[in-house]
């Protein structure tokens, strides 16, 4: 199995960090992959907060929500994108890129979302007024202490294709009015695509196959997301979700284009109103 197509599956979300910062050689590996990720919407302004060797701290850690959660990450990035064209759905499409690119690395990773939280998280990293930053992405070393082994070793037991919702409830073919299983040639990519890690795990994605073109929907209302902002993770849990059907596709040596919504090319099926169009792949 290719190893980009391994790190798609390979990854989960680590909570304790050996806290030793990474080295200097480490370090220009994270920012290359920073530097080579790809746009989903180029016009929009995409910048990565770092400052090497920062200690995310409990308090740092608690202000963002995930107290006892995390343990000792040496270090996180505040990815943001300042733009007005689908820039939730945009960021976490270059954001999930970082995270397998990590993961491929031996790093790993998780998210902290900060939807709700956006204005405080503005004002601790000096970030733009104008500028969106659904979550942290923290990173180092797993921890090597037993204690650290033992609960990383139970995350990554955990059998994460039970945890997702199955191929047949989440893909359809020429309509919406029943769910069905993939073609055999796309499974790879669907299943690429339902590995993708969303907020409490709610997965709002649906896909509609149109051949040659897949067209990737979220639902509109998620209960789990909570009241008000939380409700816009749908989209950048949609924008994770394209990342890994992109990098899925690049490792099959499968040649493809995204449509999205406000392009003339890209006429928008028919679908209900519970759901709404993010993208179009184009498998070409």
């Amino acid at each position: 199995m290719d190893d980009l197509y391994r790190a798609i599956l390979d990854r989960s979300s680590i909570r304790r960090y050996d806290p030793q910062p990474l080295d200097a050689a480490s370090m220009g590996s994270v920012q290359q992959i920073i530097d080579g990720v790809e746009p989903l919407a180029p016009e929009n302004d995409f910048r990565v907060f770092h400052r090497p060797g920062m200690l995310i701290d409990r308090e740092f850690i608690r202000s963002m929500g995930a107290y006892g959660y995390i343990v000792s990450p040496p270090h996180a990035l505040a990815p943001f994108t300042v733009g007005e064209r689908f820039p939730l759905v945009d960021l976490g499409y270059r954001v999930e890129q970082i995270a397998i690119g990590l993961t491929r690395l031996g790093i790993g990773t998780c998210y902290i979302g900060t939807l709700g939280r956006e204005a405080a998280n503005r004002g601790r990293l000096d970030l733009p007024e104008d500028s969106r930053c659904a979550a942290l992405l923290v990173f180092g070393y797993p921890a090597s202490s037993l204690g650290g082994r033992t609960l990383n070793a139970f995350i990554r037991s955990v059998p994460k294709g039970d945890a997702r919702l199955p191929e047949d409830q989440v893909f359809f073919v020429g309509t919406f009015d029943r769910p069905s299983d993939a073609p055999e040639d796309l499974k790879p990519l669907i299943t690429a695509a339902r590995f993708a890690p969303s907020a409490i795990n709610t997965q709002p994605w649906l896909f509609l196959w149109h051949d040659p073109r897949l067209h990737v929907f979220v639902k509109r209302r998620n209960s789990k997301y909570g009241r008000g902002a939380g409700q816009d993770y749908r989209f950048y849990d949609g924008g994770i979700c394209m990342a890994n059907l992109w990098l899925a596709r690049k490792a099959m040596n499968v040649e493809g284009r995204w449509l999205l919504p406000d392009q003339e090319a890209y006429p928008v099926p028919d679908h209900p109103p519970s759901v709404q169009p993010l993208a179009a792949l184009d498998l070409l």
